[in-house]
């Protein structure tokens, strides 16, 4: 218990109590601050407040968050986990079940930076094979990143994470015991009130698990959305900010206090995730 204790304070608690320090500091890479950083309290903090571009971002990621993971990956992985589930809808067609399952965790295991080439072939205006497909079909391609970024970035997104829900999920309705299923139908239950009234309510805990999980990872994506988009203001997330702030315009400090704020996004987040679910109850 004690080694595991030390390495969680070296590798995680020491770094974040760093970043908040820095977060009170006009830290930066170049000029006089990089040599002689000095303590100024909250003025980072205050700043942040009227800082207009830090709320377009913080919108941005909120959109981001809710259509990429709240609305996609938890709920798309949720219908792929109950259709590939072995004693569900695809009972007689394993195989089938058995790839959708493989390919969906190829795709939460794809490296970011080939994802990004990935989505950037994908979706290209030229040569994307989606726009050869909608040219094929009716005749017009789009520009999915100078009309739709969030969209892109959203669908992006989904198809990299997805994967872990499905597999958590599945792992959560294969724990449920078959009698209760079976004592469900016996009562001349459908199958939906067996989902409403049997199924999830046995599902709190792992859907508050993996909203937590999912919420604070998709606030961290960084990597992909710079790839594909760059520092564009309709795809501005949280994250992206704190990047261009700190290494673009190398301001270390104030970087390091929007990240403090995703932080305190993602616990209250956690929180209130919690709280609606009611875990324990």
């Amino acid at each position: 218990m004690i080694p595991a204790l030390v390495l969680f304070a070296l590798f995680m608690l020491t770094p974040a109590i760093w970043g908040v320090y820095i977060s009170l500091t006009n830290e930066a890479l170049i000029g006089p601050a990089a040599k002689n950083p000095r303590f100024v309290g909250l003025e980072n903090y205050q700043r942040i407040v009227v800082d207009e571009e830090f709320r377009l971002s913080v919108a941005a990621s909120a959109i981001f968050v809710l259509g990429s993971a709240i609305l996609g990956q938890n709920f798309l992985g949720m219908a792929l986990a109950a259709l590939t589930t072995r004693r569900r809808i695809w009972r007689e067609i394993k195989i089938a079940a058995t790839l959708a399952t493989t390919s969906c965790f190829l795709c939460w295991i794809t490296p970011e930076m080939v994802l990004s080439l990935d989505w950037l072939a994908f979706l290209d205006y030229d040569y994307g094979f989606l726009n050869d497909v909608l040219e094929a079909l009716f005749g017009t391609r789009v520009n999915w990143f100078y009309y739709y970024p969030m969209l892109s970035i959203i669908l992006t997104n989904i198809w990299w994470g997805t994967g872990w829900s499905m597999l958590l999920y599945k792992s959560a309705f294969e724990s449920i015991p078959l009698e209760l299923e079976e004592a469900a139908e016996v009562d001349g239950c459908n199958w939906w009130q067996k989902l409403v009234y049997v199924v999830l309510p046995l599902l709190k805990g792992p859907i508050a698990i993996n909203l937590i999980l999912i919420t604070i990872w998709t606030y961290g994506v960084t990597g992909f959305v710079l790839a594909i988009m760059g520092y564009r203001e309709e795809t501005m997330l949280m994250t992206v900010y704190a990047y261009q702030k700190a290494f673009k315009f190398y301001e270390i400090g104030y970087g390091a206090t929007v990240s403090v704020f995703i932080f305190l996004i993602c616990l209250a987040l956690s929180l209130v995730y919690y709280r609606l679910l009611r875990v324990g109850e």
